[in-house]
């Protein structure tokens, strides 16, 4: 049998659960998951939605559609995540299930531009709303967010226990407030006085209206990277997984009605920030202030949580890849040091490279020396959005295949233990691969030539994976 398949020796197999702290409970991990989905998409996302959307019935179905299409892929993930317990999380599957090689790919695209550049453009949002509250800080946003960025992987250096400590009261005071916008938006506003419109005057667009739903709700699939470290994770990590999507299924469904009820349809699709109207619709211009806060907030615990995960998945490569065998060093407070400052270290780069006017320049020097195409710096939100628009498609394409190998597990790995097992099996699996090739030919769409700029990280990091000693057994990949 293929070496990427099968059963790994027992002494290896356990590495990951002797070598780190079962230290998480079920809190700790809907902490995370809360954490890192709800960012700052929830406070953009409403606007577009009902935009493309013909009535807002179809929007609030489409909402309902985005948390089932969440659900399923959170199904698959149980499954996955309790049958092979190992830190990583879809760089294990996807080694398991497709080869080392392709783990690794996963791996390298999210160490390098996708998931740092994920934690750098909320870092940056955090440095807007803070100059948006003091104007005097205009021009520092760089500046702001490398110190948001450092303060936080500090706080991770500092010990898992004060990690999650931090996440967690993050998640809760996002959740708090998130349902206090509710409470306010339900009970204590004056109802609309907009006049409804059945149809959408930009046109109805379900499929572009979806792709802001699926964008609300990503990034669930973080969590799963901390399977190991998560007590009793075959109960564990399928409740938390659960829990925390129904959480935000809730907290969504829920503020799109109060975001129609205060504001009406057209108020949302007119409106940029939804969520500061309806605030200030009870409280008045402090409202702005209190929202502000809050995105600023929601901001961080993204952030942290992003850190989080991200310095688990490179502890996984370490412990595959000799090249990178120090990410997989972990200290005496649970923490794998190198790999937090790699994380850190990259994403600084990333919001000098594209954040500065400096940092433009040079990116683009770099662009037109390998004759690429070159990226228009005004249509962009600070050059995040456009390594977000060049990447995503390989992200798609990597998160498609992650529900491909639950079926390919069953088939390749079929005696392993699976402690949780996707229920109706196999149409969740069936769904949530078709909704990740949706937003792979949505993204695709959308970014067109810039798909290219990813290729020379790509081709880099196909380099970079035949460094693998493959005579070596390991826990994720080996005989």
């Amino acid at each position: 049998m293929s070496s990427f398949h099968s059963e790994p020796p027992l002494s290896e197999s356990n590495t990951d659960r002797t070598q780190v702290s079962q230290s998480l409970g079920v809190w700790d991990v809907v902490g995370l998951l809360v954490g890192i989905v709800v960012g700052t998409a929830i406070f953009k996302s409403p606007p577009l939605v009902f935009k493309f959307s013909p009535d807002a019935g179809s929007a609030m179905l489409l909402w309902g559609l985005g948390a089932l299409s969440a659900f399923c892929g959170a199904l698959c993930y149980c499954e996955l995540a309790t049958t092979y317990p190992f830190l990583g999380g879809e760089f294990v599957y996807l080694s398991r299930a497709f080869g080392a090689r392709t783990g690794f790919l996963f791996a390298w695209m999210q160490m390098t531009v996708i998931l740092t550049g994920s934690i750098g453009a909320m870092a940056f949002v955090f440095a807007d709303y803070a100059v948006g509250l003091d104007g005097r800080l205009a021009g520092t946003e760089a500046i702001l967010a490398s110190g948001a960025l450092c303060l936080l992987a500090g706080i991770h250096l500092r010990g898992v226990h004060i990690g999650k400590m931090v996440q967690n009261l993050l998640s809760l005071t996002k959740v708090v407030s998130l349902g206090s916008i509710l409470v306010i938006g339900l009970f204590l506003s004056t109802p609309s006085t907009f006049p409804e419109a059945s149809v959408s005057e930009s046109g109805s667009n379900i499929g572009l209206a979806l792709v802001f739903v699926l964008y609300a709700y990503g990034g669930w699939n973080d969590a799963a990277m901390v399977t190991s470290e998560v007590k009793d994770y075959q109960r564990n990590m399928p409740r938390a997984l659960l829990i925390g999507l129904t959480l935000i299924a809730v907290l969504y469904l829920g503020l799109n009605v109060a975001f129609v009820k205060v504001l009406g349809v057209e108020g949302v699709r007119n409106s940029a920030i939804p969520a500061t109207d309806v605030v200030v619709s009870a409280l008045g211009a402090p409202g702005g202030i209190v929202m502000s806060c809050l995105v600023m907030l929601s901001a961080l615990g993204a952030v942290h949580g992003m850190l989080f995960s991200s310095s688990r998945l490179l502890s996984a490569v370490g412990r595959d890849y000799p090249l990178f065998q120090k990410w997989n060093e972990w200290n005496a407070r649970g923490v794998p040091v190198r790999s937090i400052v790699t994380t850190t270290s990259i994403t600084l780069l990333l919001v000098l490279a594209v954040g500065t006017n400096t940092g433009q320049r040079i990116t683009t020097l770099c662009i037109d020396f390998l004759h690429l195409p070159q990226p228009q710096w005004d249509n962009f939100d600070g050059g995040f959005e456009m390594l977000v628009a060049a990447t995503a498609p390989v992200f798609w394409i990597f998160f498609a295949l992650s529900g491909v190998s639950v079926i390919v597990l069953r088939i390749t790995d079929r005696s392993r233990e699976r402690p949780f097992r996707v229920p109706l099996y196999p149409l969740p699996p069936v769904l949530f691969v078709a909704s990740a090739v949706f937003m792979l030919w949505k993204s695709l769409d959308y970014a067109k030539e810039l798909t290219l700029l990813s290729l020379p990280v790509l081709i880099i990091g196909l380099v970079v994976s035949f460094t693998r000693n493959e005579s070596q057994s390991t826990s994720s990949t080996s005989t």
